[in-house]
Parts: C-alpha cells; sequence; structure tokens
C-alpha cells in the first residue's frame, strides 16, 4: 500500500515510518523538515497523488516561536488539506492524530467528570492546541459523512520514548510527589512504538466509519496503585471502576479498549514491564 505521511520526519514518524516500511507499505513523507508545508494545498495535494490511504500527524504543539493562530491554523486548515488531498488521491482510509488534550481534561486544565476516562467522555478543550485537534476530529466526522472514507482519529497521551521510563524511576524515587506536581497526567502514556503499531493496524482494520479511539498502555505510571492515586489527587471525582481494577490495582486510568476492538490493537510496552527491566540490569 501506497500510504501518505504527513510529519514523517517527527519523533513519532520516523517510528511510525519504519513501522510501516517493516509491513510492506512505501511511505510517501511530507514533512516540513523537507521543505514541505501543510498550508499549501496545492502542493499537499500533489504530493499525495496516487496514495491509498494517509497518516496525519503533523501538527503545532505550542514551542517557543509558535504562536496560538499558528498552532490553529496547521491543526484545522491543515487537517482540511489534508482531507482534500486524501479524496482527490481516491485514498480508502485516513488516520489523524489527534490527543487526549481534545478532551480539556489533561495538561492541569480541569478535572475529569469521572474516573476512569473513556472515549465518550464530554470534550471540552481550552487550550488551542486541544481544540484544534478536536476541532480536526470534527472535520473528519463530517469528511466520513460526506465521502464515505474512513476516517480514524487516535488520541494518544504522553507518547513515551525508551529512555522516558529510566528518567521517570529516578525522579519518583527521589520524590514520590514529583509524579503529580506540578500537574497529574493520570499516569496516562503510551510508548511510541504501540502508538505506531496501532496507526499501522488503522490502515487495515475492518472499516469502522468515522471512529475516535483513546490509545493508553494497559497500566499506570505510578509508584501507587491507580485507585490510591486517584484519590490522592482527585478525591471529589466519582469513580466508575469495576471490579477489573481488583483484579488488576495499576490498571491505566485512560480507558484503551475500543481502540483494542477496533484496531485489534495491544499495546505491548507497559510501566511495570519497562521498569522491572531497569531495576534487575
Amino acid at each position: 500500500m501506497n500510504v501518505f505521511v504527513t510529519g514523517n520526519k517527527g519523533r513519532i514518524g520516523q517510528v511510525l515510518q519504519a513501522q510501516l516500511e517493516e509491513a510492506g507499505h512505501t511511505v510517501i513523507g511530507f514533512d516540513r523538515a523537507d521543505g514541505h508545508d501543510i498550508m499549501d494545498g496545492a502542493a499537499v495535494r500533489a504530493a499525495a497523488r496516487g496514495c491509498d490511504a494517509v497518516i496525519h500527524t503533523a501538527a503545532l504543539l505550542g514551542r517557543p516561536g509558535e504562536s496560538d493562530d499558528d498552532i490553529m491554523a496547521v491543526g484545522v486548515m491543515g487537517t482540511w488539506h489534508v482531507l482534500m488531498a486524501a479524496q482527490a488521491a481516491g485514498a480508502q482510509r485516513v488516520v489523524s492524530f489527534s490527543s487526549v488534550n481534545a478532551m480539556g481534561v489533561f495538561m492541569g486544565h480541569a478535572a475529569p467528570d469521572y474516573l476512569p476516562i473513556d472515549d465518550d467522555h464530554p470534550p471540552r478543550p481550552v487550550s488551542p492546541y486541544g481544540i484544534s485537534k478536536r476541532l480536526g476530529e470534527d472535520l473528519c466526522r463530517y469528511f466520513t459523512g460526506v465521502t464515505g472514507i474512513p476516517t480514524i482519529c487516535l488520541r494518544p497521551p504522553a507518547v513515551w520514548f525508551p529512555d522516558r521510563y529510566a528518567k521517570a524511576l529516578a525522579a519518583w524515587q527521589a520524590d514520590e510527589d514529583a509524579q503529580r506536581t506540578p500537574i497529574w497526567e493520570y499516569g496516562a502514556f503510551c510508548d511510541v512504538r504501540d502508538v505506531a503499531a496501532a496507526a499501522v493496524l488503522a490502515l487495515t482494520c475492518p472499516n469502522p466509519g468515522h471512529v475516535t479511539l483513546n490509545l493508553c498502555a494497559d497500566d499506570i505510571a505510578a509508584t501507587r496503585p491507580s485507585r490510591e492515586m486517584a484519590a490522592w489527587v482527585h478525591p471529589d471525582v466519582p469513580w466508575r471502576g469495576g471490579p477489573e481494577f481488583d483484579a488488576d490495582p495499576f490498571r491505566a486510568l485512560l480507558d484503551n479498549r475500543r481502540a483494542k476492538a477496533v484496531l485489534g490493537w495491544q499495546p505491548r510496552y507497559s510501566w511495570r514491564g519497562q521498569t522491572a527491566t531497569l531495576t534487575q540490569s
């Protein structure tokens, strides 16, 4: 399959490209590192010509020098350009990277309505980045309604690279409170290798129409069990977890069951698995 990938030179994009090529796909990249501009709709359409599918990872995260206007333009108009390019190319489906920030309850913006957080949690984004991601999801939903082309929006939390586990372990062993200050992200993370694997699977999974999926490791990254962490940080947030948290006290507080069901995906990397390896070495 010829796959048009925006942001293929980014940190996630590089891992994604390697997995796509390992799976036998041909990657047609579109990245500003190569002089490409996602705000140039004609250029996006030209680059995507002849592609069978599209994976859209390009975005601005709000780094220094990136204005709110730029974040919104790239997040919304850039996504529009990608969708129009997919339609013009006759692509079979679009996989678009959203973010848990589309919900508005990460990055310390607000407490969730309940825990664990599932795919149906009401979205109330407040940051330019989060709003742009939520609007991008809506664009995908309407696009599927008009064209019939499936769109799968993936919502990863913090994307961890292999060196992140050792850094977190050392920091939290030195100061347990560091895992919840200045903000707590519910211990939610997803290894970059698992994030890329989800995107690859999204190319060939049964047609879901339009769907938005939380990605997350199966366990919480924390020094304490999930319910204890929730009570420590958010004692007033209603608890909706069931007996599955008795069977696995460190179960993730961001529900990934829909992603597993739709994609046939299983995250391979866990906090406990990676840190166990570190402490034994």
